[in-house]
Formats: structure tokens, sequence, C-alpha cells
């Protein structure tokens, strides 16, 4: 239970002694068994708090080892009862409940009712990454497909831009099915955090499948769910504009999208599941209606690389003539990204 503090501990004076006396350089851990780490304390989740000391890299601590922690500086932190706030952890008052400070209120809660905690997000924040994935069914049928993907976000305040190249390739008893090349680009403005407008820009080709080209633009509105380092979750609602040829035809029409953006990470951030669709339909002219899904995991074998497997699976109503209505590829890969 969340208690009020009519009075500071003597730990806590000790404490706000040291930060007038000289500024604090390093968060601390304190064990409940005396022994104290030193370092930098990125994130409190899934009952662990993660923490990088100067001679070694990142690892988890178990929160009920832990006595209370020591770190004058802001944090996102998530109380048991839903409550957010930015907060600093200033020890542990008399009772050793951990000393909560924010604006100019004081709180003494147990360290476990710390639901989450992360650092508060960079005002400009980028990464990216480039993989190559490839699938080789042999049998009745040989085929090979591959997929590569180059994608990068920026965050610039409450500014989001990310683009991505694709390009699909797929060969069936050596002839060529598939080339399509696809590019997508959207902007989010978070208005009003976690809501945020949005505009997209898509571009697909695929002549082997008589698609010469396919450009849609759209606006919308959207909604963050999560929006964390190890977790994120979005989807927005808009609609747009597409331009189409396809053959010898020119169409026009008016579209309605839903985008869709997961991604969870696991086991002290190595392992990452995602799973990213767009669907749209036509509100006028061809009637068509589209799903194009990635579903995959990535782990990261270092700070610049991993390896993934992905199921993608795209989805036409009515596609181009001689073309199927699905595709379905299993594909694994190598990939590099960058931060």
């Amino acid at each position: 239970m969340i208690a009020k503090l009519n009075r500071i501990g003597p730990r806590v004076l000790a404490f706000m002694s040291l930060i007038i006396a000289g500024p604090v350089t390093a968060d601390v851990i304190v064990m409940t068994n005396g022994d104290r780490i030193t370092g930098s304390i990125s994130r409190i989740w899934d009952a662990e708090v993660f923490i990088e000391p100067s001679y070694a890299d990142e690892f988890a601590v178990d929160v009920g080892e832990i006595a209370y922690i020591e770190a004058k500086r802001k944090f996102e932190i998530t109380l048991e009862s839903g409550r957010e706030v930015f907060a600093e952890l200033l020890g542990a008052d008399d009772e050793g409940n951990q000393i909560v400070a924010y604006g100019s209120e004081l709180i003494a809660v147990p360290l476990g009712e710390l639901a989450e905690l992360e650092e508060p997000e960079d005002f400009f924040e980028w990464e990216s990454n480039i993989d190559l994935s490839v699938g080789i069914n042999k049998g009745n049928t040989d085929s090979q497909n591959g997929r590569l993907q180059a994608a990068g976000q920026v965050k610039w305040g409450e500014h989001r831009h990310r683009a991505e190249l694709i390009f699909n390739r797929e060969e069936t008893d050596g002839i060529t099915n598939r080339e399509q090349d696809i590019f997508r680009y959207g902007y989010n403005w978070l208005f009003r955090d976690p809501w945020f407008v949005t505009f997209n820009a898509d571009a697909e080709r695929d002549p082997i499948r008589d698609l010469d080209s396919r450009i849609i633009l759209s606006a919308g509105v959207g909604r963050d769910i999560w929006n964390q380092p190890a977790r994120r979750l979005n989807f927005s609602l808009g609609l747009g504009y597409q331009s189409e040829k396809i053959g010898s035809n020119d169409e026009d029409s008016s579209v309605a999208i839903w985008n869709f953006r997961f991604e969870y990470e696991l086991f002290n951030r190595d392992l990452e599941t995602y799973h990213n669709h767009t669907f749209y339909t036509t509100l006028s002219g061809r009637t068509n209606t589209v799903l194009k899904t990635s579903t995959g995991l990535a782990y990261e074998i270092s700070d610049l690389l991993y390896t993934t497997i992905s199921v993608d699976y795209d989805y036409e109503s009515d596609p181009a003539d001689f073309a199927e209505n699905d595709d379905l590829a299993l594909l694994l890969g190598l990939g590099l990204e960058f931060d």
C-alpha cells in the first residue's frame, strides 16, 4: 500500500546530504544482503531491475533480492495501481519502503509495486535496420523466395517518421513469378499523447504479376497503446486516394486503411516478437480488398547483428489477371541494426 511520508527517514536524509555535497554520477542498487551494484538502470520489467555497470554488460536483478534503489534522475514509472509518474528513486524509509519523489511529493511504496520503469525518451532518437531473408522448398516443386528489407525511423519530439523499402523475389521451377517492390513512408504527430495524426504514402509494383504501379496517399488518426523501448503497440485508421496501373488499365479509387503495429521484447531484450499488418479496401472505383501481414521473431546475436524467422502473408480479393488471391512465405534471415 502506498503511504504518504510524514517524515523522511535517516537513510533519505543521508542520501540528500550526498546530493548537496556533490553530483550523483550513477544509480545504485542496494541488495537485501548489503551488497551494492553501481551502474545505469534502464528499466524495471517483469519483476526485474536491469542495470549496466561500467565493468560489464547489462544484466537483470530480481526485485525480491533488492532492498532499495538510489537514482537521482527522472524515470517514467508505472505504479501497480496504474498511475504513471516522472519520478526519482531516493533510497528507503525506516520501514524499508522505496522512496519515490515526483514534483513536490514523496511517497513510500514497496519496491515490488513499481510495475514498470523506463528511462524517459530522448527528444531526438533514430534507428535503422536492413535484413535479407530467404526461403527454399525442394521436392515435387522447386521454389525459392527472398526478401531484402531496409527500414529507418526518426523521432523528433512529438513527430515520428518511418520509411521502409522491401524487395520480394520468388522463383518456381526456374520461372520468376514474383518481382515485387514496395516503398512505405509514415508520419505521426502526437498531438495529444497517446493519440496521433498520421499521414502515409505507399508505392508498390510487381510487373511479373501485371501490377505496373499502385500508389496510395492517406491520412487518419491513431493511438499508442504501448510506446516503450521494450514494447510497442499502436493502430491507425484513415482514408486515402489510390492510383493503379494494371496492364493497360489506369484506375483511381478512394480507400479506407487500417494499420497495426506490434513489437514485444523478451529475455533481457534478446528476443523480439512482432506482428505488423495493413488492411485496406476500396470505397469507389475497382472493388478490391488487400491484406498484407508480417509476423515473426528476431533474435539479437550482438548489438549489431540479429537473425529472423517470419511468416509473410498477402491477400487480394481482386488481383491482377493470372495472379493468385493470396501468397504465403516462410523466411529465415540475418540483419544489421543501427541506432
